[in-house]
């Protein structure tokens, strides 16, 4: 891996090991510190080379993070960036929709979220499943049951995906 030699950390792709999952809805990819693990969403081998790289990238440069920082840093703090920018990487945590291939935009305008809004005071909340337990605090400390109405919505998430899960 020639970033872990530019960034200093030669022996990062023996210690780290790479998996595809079909798991991923909302992530790209991600790296799980306790197995050194580096995880990719399965349709990206089919997605453009530039996004492959920059994904491999980003979760390359968490590892080495790691190895070097230990887990005291923020994951994506200014060590984290450093090694992106030196990679020639952008060092966004976030993928625009539009730079997606279509079939995966197609399925973020699909993807929905149950908003929680109280009838009273039009509080909201929003969840990836079903809350029926979830009550309006002020409107119950008022003496009100605070009981929510739960519909189903387009996710605001929609624009976007995040590079970790």
């Amino acid at each position: 891996m020639e970033w872990a030699d530019l960034w200093g950390v030669p022996k990062l792709a023996e210690r780290t090991s790479l998996r595809v999952s079909s798991r991923f809805r909302r992530s790209l990819g991600s790296y799980h510190a306790q197995r050194s693990e580096i995880a990719l969403a399965e349709w990206l081998l089919d997605g453009p080379s530039k996004l492959i790289a920059e994904v491999l990238c980003h979760e390359a440069a968490h590892a080495a993070v790691r190895t070097v920082y230990g887990s005291r840093v923020r994951p994506h703090g200014p060590e984290w960036r450093d090694l992106m920018v030196k990679a020639g990487m952008p060092a966004r945590a976030r993928i625009p929709a539009a730079e997606l291939p279509l079939p995966q935009q197609a399925a973020l305008n699909r993807s929905r979220v149950w908003e929680h809004r109280c009838p009273v005071c039009q509080a909201t909340r929003l969840a990836r499943t079903r809350v029926t337990r979830w009550r309006c605090r002020p409107c119950q400390e008022a003496g009100r049951t605070g009981e929510l109405l739960i519909e189903r919505v387009a996710s605001p998430m929609a624009s976007s995906l995040e590079l970790d899960g």
